[in-house]
């Protein structure tokens, strides 16, 4: 689903990746002295502002007459003006120097201005998780002295960008060899280091530290190291687990998997945590009036069904109680859960607070429930997986678990987070899918009970959007 947006009018084509291997194929080859092929174009990374801009991060494999290699970009497409002041501005910066292609590049066909990866407008140390020497040399040492202490040196490397945002953040997974300088031991050691565009990193690396203090069986976290200030870099060990998400596309997370992730998330819930953020009711209301607002820009024809959703949410949370604020994730899904042999791993702490411990849980459910919105999970296995989790996290937490304030945020978080993400980021999901995302959480308010609510099939949901809430199908998209 692309919204046809005026400000932004080439948005559909810079979406293609096909088109848009020819395009860069193009203009590469358009220019004296930068000459090569592009074999393949995919889209790994999309920020979409409606009316504003789109950030798109691309991943393409070039071919010249020598070799072939991978080359990430991080491009933005703007209003005309807007792009090439932007390009005029990033051309007086200074660059790194990358093979066969211009550091910066203006597409005036599509108003967008591309920066060639390591390169880019907001993470300035990035160049260093491109360049082996210098992250030898500047980042890693220190890395290892801080675990290993002086007597251990690195006599091999190598690493990958695991996960990329333009813009926002960039982790690479490396992976070491060291040297005991004394005994000439050697060992294999995997790292993780994330950069991050602003200095939110310490905080984590001060979180991961103290959750590492807090014994409990049922949950585990990696070991932090070091964070590098003058980089904005937080480094920790690498954890050996299985993504939640790969065996849930594979079906192999069956019920004693779901209860072992819902004891997992009950258990940092439990935990004490001092000196976090605050995330408050107020503040998931606020968030899901925005949503409203966002979607309805580009979605008009949803408006109606969002807004008598969100009304309703509002008006019930007067009902929800404010008197418990636990250790909450902040940013809880299935690719920040790994699954171990014996234990179960939470990952990327970057949005620890304390908060209400069912908007977490709720919106780690949303999830799940999405997946059968999109198709991606047959829905009976989604209700088992749903049902053992709870059941789980009910016998592992002293407070009660009420079906009411679940459902509750369970609704929002399908509105605020799957909904808004599906325009913000173009996810590939159809209309029908946007259309089951909706009518799930009106149907999931409506009922107010966990026992009660369920994934709509394709009739349910038009029944539900027609009857109740209106539906988007006459929304302006391509």
């Amino acid at each position: 689903m692309i919204p046809v947006d005026k400000v932004l009018p080439f948005l559909a084509t810079a979406l293609d990746e096909q088109a848009m291997r020819g395009i860069f194929a193009q203009h590469f080859q358009s220019r004296d002295g930068f000459i090569t092929n592009v074999t393949e174009c995919a889209i790994e990374r999309i920020k979409y502002r409606p009316g504003r801009n789109c950030l798109i991060g691309y991943r393409l494999k070039l071919r010249d007459e020598f070799n072939e290699r991978e080359q990430r970009l991080c491009a933005g497409i703007y209003a005309a003006a807007d792009a090439r002041a932007r390009y005029e501005k990033a051309m007086s910066a200074a660059h790194v120097a990358t093979p066969n292609l211009p550091p910066v590049m203006y597409l005036s066909q599509l108003n967008m201005v591309a920066w060639a990866f390591p390169n880019e407008r907001k993470l300035s140390a990035l160049p260093l998780f491109a360049d082996d020497s210098q992250l030898r040399q500047r980042l890693l040492a220190e890395v290892v002295r801080a675990r290993w202490g002086d007597g251990w040196e690195i006599i091999e490397s190598s690493h990958r960008v695991s996960n990329y945002f333009p813009e926002h953040s960039c982790c690479i997974n490396v992976s070491l060899k060291l040297r005991e300088m004394k005994s000439e031991a050697r060992k294999t050691w995997d790292v993780i280091g994330k950069m991050r565009v602003d200095a939110a990193g310490v905080q984590t690396h001060a979180h991961m530290s103290a959750l590492r203090q807090t014994a409990d069986c049922d949950v585990a976290y990696a070991r932090p190291l070091i964070y590098q200030d003058p980089y904005q870099v937080q480094w920790q060990e690498r954890v050996h687990g299985v993504p939640l998400h790969s065996l849930l596309l594979s079906g192999d997370a069956h019920g004693q998997v779901a209860a072992r992730v819902g004891k997992a998330i009950a258990a940092l819930h439990r935990t004490s945590l001092p000196e976090t953020r605050r995330a408050t009711v107020k503040n998931l209301i606020d968030n899901l009036n925005a949503a409203h607002k966002t979607i309805a820009s580009a979605w008009p024809n949803c408006a109606v069904a969002l807004r008598r959703t969100v009304n309703l949410l509002i008006a019930r949370s007067h009902s929800l109680s404010n008197a418990l604020s636990a250790t909450c994730h902040g940013d809880l899904h299935s690719n920040n859960i790994l699954v171990g042999a014996d234990q179960i791993f939470l990952v990327d702490m970057d949005d620890l607070a304390k908060g209400p411990p069912l908007a977490d849980l709720g919106s780690f459910l949303a999830e799940l429930i999405y997946r059968g919105c999109i198709g991606a999970k047959p829905l009976d296995a989604i209700q088992s997986l749903i049902t053992n989790v709870i059941a789980a996290y009910r016998q592992a937490v002293p407070w009660p678990v009420a079906d009411a304030e679940l459902a509750w945020y369970i609704a929002g978080a399908l509105i605020h987070e799957r909904a808004l993400r599906c325009l913000t980021s173009l996810k590939p999901v159809g209309r029908d899918a946007m259309d089951r995302i909706i009518a799930t959480a009106a149907a999931i308010v409506d009922a107010g009970n966990v026992d009660q609510y369920f994934v709509p099939s394709n009739d349910t949901a038009a029944t539900l959007s027609g009857s109740k809430i209106g539906m988007c199908h006459d929304a302006i998209i391509v």
